[in-house]
């Protein structure tokens, strides 16, 4: 029995019994590598250390890291604020608080689990009060975090970029638009809800004053985005070295201008991160193994002629690939299945001649599918969790956020400006 198929049927197995996604890959590769094939398993560990081997993988880290010093600076406060000077007067206008608030915050944190934690738990219990449905306030919530990966800095672009070597810069510029569409989609749903269900009327009265009040007060959140994106595409700092930038920007917020953190949280806040990011750097390393595989059994080469078999059309071959992403991301975890497949693929694309921002626009917004998705859905339960509301109720609503990221995806495919434009303007 060949590595490839000892692996896969392991791995299949091990995730339909339950086991966690890292250590159903880990186990499968090991088992795998051990009875299929003549490399010792020593094999196993350098796989491991060069998949953490990388310097645009260090951004995470301190990303993640920023996004918890943000949110204990109690950033997400005046974010809030100043949102609901921007838009809580109109109809439906708290659900769009809550979508626009998620949007800066994702460009904040660059995450969409820290998108919801710190918007998501603010929000909800005023949302219920004002008459939403809780399904509804789960479903919003998580695809405001949906957001988190997309709009820049985003860790699924970081990490796309380590695996490709293609300008993370480049990335983040071309999540901006694909941002922007999905989350104006969201707000016209809240209007949309607000209208049918009469709910949500707001203020009817837009306050100049208390844009500008909000405004002073939250300048130095609002300004983190343009600090750490505009000193990436400027070529002031590289990714990794932007991470650390926010680092040391949040921690002079929460201490000197807002005086939100006490040097007691420290120890908390560094815990926090390192937990995150030793799943995510766990998931990074041990998914190498398949890298491994991939390449003793052809698995490349197996692929391309399979895709290249069907069509040579490059709209063909990326809707193709979307719908395997999307289908593959709601059962293994986003950054898992990035490792796994995007070496496999990619030169495929490549060989086409598409855009490597295009498609790695297109790819990681693939990969948020499976996040508000299940049975995996990380936004979705965690979402699910904040407002109190169960599969069931949050099922109706979720459709059409998935929908909104969908025809973002078809828009991206047939019309590449969609990804392209804003990053061939600002770095040429």
């Amino acid at each position: 029995m060949s590595m490839l198929a000892i692996a896969v049927v392991l791995l299949l197995i091990f995730i339909a019994i339950g086991v966690p996604v890292c250590f159903a890959i880990g186990l499968s590769g090991l088992c795998a590598v051990a009875f299929g094939g003549d490399a010792p398993l020593f094999m196993v560990v350098q796989q491991i250390v060069r998949g953490l081997n990388s310097f645009p993988l260090m951004a995470c880290p301190f990303f993640i890291l920023a996004g918890e010093i943000m949110g204990a600076a109690k950033l997400s406060d005046r974010i809030l604020d100043f949102c609901r000077a921007c838009v809580s007067w109109m109809k439906g206008g708290l659900g769009a608080v809550c979508v626009l608030a998620n949007m800066i915050f994702a460009a904040i944190s660059g995450s969409g689990a820290a998108s919801i934690s710190a918007i998501g738990s603010l929000t909800t219990p005023q949302l219920k009060k004002t008459g939403y449905n809780r399904g509804f306030v789960a479903a919003l919530i998580a695809g405001g975090g949906a957001l988190g990966p997309i709009i820049p800095p985003s860790m699924n672009m970081i990490i796309y970029g380590s695996l490709t070597g293609d300008s993370v810069g480049k990335l983040f510029l071309g999540g901006v638009l694909p941002g922007i569409l999905i989350g104006g989609a969201m707000m016209l749903m809240c209007f949309y809800y607000a209208k049918k269900h009469h709910v949500d009327q707001g203020t009817g009265t837009f306050s100049i004053k208390d844009l500008l009040i909000t405004l002073r007060k939250s300048f130095f959140a609002l300004i983190t985005p343009l600090i750490i994106i505009g000193g990436v595409i400027s070529g002031v700092f590289t990714p990794t070295e932007a991470g650390i930038v926010a680092c040391v920007y949040g921690l002079i917020c929460g201490f000197f201008i807002y005086r939100t953190i006490k040097v007691k949280e420290l120890l908390s806040i560094f815990r926090r991160a390192t937990e995150s990011s030793a799943m995510i750097m766990m998931i990074m390393g041990i998914a190498t193994i398949y890298s491994y595989i991939f390449a003793v059994e052809n698995v490349g080469d197996m692929i391309s002629n399979f895709l290249l078999s069907i069509s040579t059309n490059p709209i063909i071959i990326m809707l193709i690939i979307t719908v395997i992403m999307m289908i593959i991301g709601c059962f293994m975890e986003t950054i898992a299945a990035m490792v796994v497949l995007l070496p496999v693929i990619y030169p495929v694309v490549m060989g086409l001649g598409v855009d490597p921002v295009q498609f790695g626009v297109l790819f990681c917004i693939s990969t948020v599918l499976g996040g508000v998705t299940p049975p995996v859905g990380v936004y979705l339960f965690l979402s699910m969790s904040i407002a109190g509301a169960n599969i069931k109720e949050v099922a109706r609503y979720i459709i059409p956020i998935v929908i909104f990221i969908v025809t973002t995806m078809i828009l991206i495919i047939f019309i590449p400006g969609v990804a392209t434009l804003v990053p061939n303007v600002l770095m040429r």
